[in-house]
């Protein structure tokens, strides 16, 4: 069904803006404090505008400083994507990151220093210490400044608990879009609508992402037309605490200071799967994490820091260091327990350079967005310098082109059938499927199986309809799931994060 709901336009409660732009991670937050203070700007949130995958970011940014490092750069991030990212893309990521990182500091945002100086960190796949990072809560020091920022701007307004429901589009590209605000509906008028609405996280049973997480404008984008492509590809990180649900991740970047992995034995282990070793791009070490505890019959995996000089693991990683005390375990003096979990989508919202889509007026950019950056995996550190990179290039799309709002919408939609029945019970059922289809390994007859499922399910709830956000998200779901699933099925050979084990490596 072309919309989520039933809706008569010219009905509905209406409110003008310049630019709509979908979520409050960076970057959104970044695009709208880069769009001309003359254009007005609306920023809606799914719950409050710190909920986000974005806040959660612990690592840092990756970036280039010294031009010497700039090809250095550009090929760690094609060989950890399997050399199937658009290099073009690359090469503004990394070229145009030093200036995108200096506006962020602009802004108020600090980064750990030492001696007077950006102090730098690594992280598996990069060649050198090239991450800047605020101790281990990159991601909250960016989004507190930049809101900081974007609530000083008169321009800017913004909803939180707010649910985007669809863009309304005609021949021509996007005439509005359709949202929850305040719990209820209006009619958004405008010609440029910003999808930086983050990942898919919440479709599999345990994922280090946020709760709002559930590819909603994927989803709504896909509904309008635009090109969806690489969905197959799903990073999974091999370092989040073992647990259920909502997984604490435990960064990258602490095996970047030298973190050892070890099996229930004691052993450092990967060096049998790959000569970087604790260092190796993250699909490589999921995966090898999979296959040790099989080979070791057990589930348990942890992560060494006790050989760290006394004083430094907390200091440098206080979050991850508290955590692991509020779970019982000392990692000064015992090793933490770890297991791979969903993490980060790489495919998405296809986009030019500039961010805009297929459609004219839709834009997209951050992990919903396919860039053609991250390739079949990506590099550790790269997300956020997209996020600012190519929100910049968003802003800056919309600035040339300016904004005549549509003064009338006659648009009307009465196709689905309310519905009551409850379907919790399904939301489970989809991400179980998607946990034994598409997790980091995978084979064709699970993912035959499981589109065969997905489809069933979709057919139950087609033609229905709710004003319950949860049910709008599990429609969103359900659609997002059908195109990992068939995008996977497509590629039949093992590329990146995308691992078939019936299929050569």
């Amino acid at each position: 069904m072309r919309y989520l709901i039933n809706f008569d336009a010219k009905l509905m409660d209406n409110y003008e803006t310049d630019v709509l732009i979908v979520g409050s991670g960076i970057s959104g937050l970044f695009a709208a404090l880069n769009i001309d203070e003359k254009l007005k700007v609306t920023i809606i949130s799914k719950e409050d505008s710190k909920t986000n995958n974005s806040y959660m970011a612990q690592g840092g940014i990756a970036v280039t400083f010294e031009a010497e490092d700039i090809e250095s750069h550009i090929e760690d991030t094609m060989k950890a994507g399997g050399y199937y990212n658009d290099l073009p893309a690359v090469r503004i990521l990394v070229e145009e990151g030093r200036k995108n990182i200096e506006k962020l500091m602009a802004y108020g945002v600090e980064f750990d220093q030492e001696e007077g100086h950006i102090a730098f960190t690594k992280e598996g796949g990069h060649s050198i210490r090239r991450i800047v990072h605020k101790k281990d809560y990159t991601g909250k020091e960016i989004i507190e400044k930049l809101i900081e920022v974007v609530r000083k701007r008169e321009n800017i307004v913004c909803y939180e608990n707010s649910f985007l429901i669809d863009v309304l589009t005609e021949s021509e590209g996007v005439k509005g879009a359709i949202a929850l605000i305040d719990n209820q509906k209006k009619l958004i008028q405008t010609n440029h609508v910003v999808l930086a609405t983050g990942g898919i996280g919440k479709l599999f049973m345990n994922t280090t992402n946020s709760s709002i997480s559930t590819g909603d404008g994927i989803a709504v984008a896909y509904r309008a037309g635009a090109i969806i492509e690489d969905m197959e590809f799903i990073q999974f990180h091999p370092t989040p605490f073992q647990s259920q649900g909502e997984a604490f991740l435990i960064s990258e970047a602490v095996r970047g200071e030298g973190g050892i992995l070890r099996n229930k034995n004691g052993e450092a282990f990967m060096g049998k799967y790959h000569p970087m070793k604790d260092l190796a791009p993250r699909d490589i070490v999921s995966r090898s994490i999979l296959k040790e505890q099989k080979v070791q019959n057990s589930p348990e995996i942890y992560l060494d820091v006790t050989h760290f000089e006394e004083g430094y693991f907390d200091k440098r990683f206080p979050s991850i260091f508290n955590y692991c005390i509020s779970k019982g375990i000392d990692p000064r003096k015992e090793w933490i327990p770890v297991n791979p979990s969903e993490h980060y989508l790489m495919g998405g919202i296809k986009t030019d350079f500039n961010g805009k889509t297929n459609i004219e007026g839709m834009y997209s950019c951050g992990e919903s967005a396919r860039t053609g950056v991250q390739g079949a995996n990506r590099l550790a550190s790269n997300s956020l310098l997209e996020g600012i990179v190519f929100g910049n290039r968003v802003a800056r799309t919309i600035n040339s082109s300016g904004s005549i709002v549509n003064k009338s919408i006659d648009i009307n939609f009465s196709e689905l059938i309310p519905i009551s029945d409850e379907y919790s019970k399904d939301i489970l059922e989809l991400k179980k499927i998607m946990d034994e289809s598409a997790n980091i390994l995978r084979s064709e007859n699970k993912l035959l199986e499981a589109l065969d499922k997905i489809k069933k399910l979709k057919a139950v709830y087609e033609n229905k309809c709710c004003n319950e956000k949860e049910f709008m998200e599990f429609k969103n779901m359900l659609i997002v799931s059908e195109l990992i699933i068939s995008m996977a099925l497509d590629r039949k050979d093992s590329l990146g994060s995308h691992f078939m084990e019936d299929s050569n490596e």
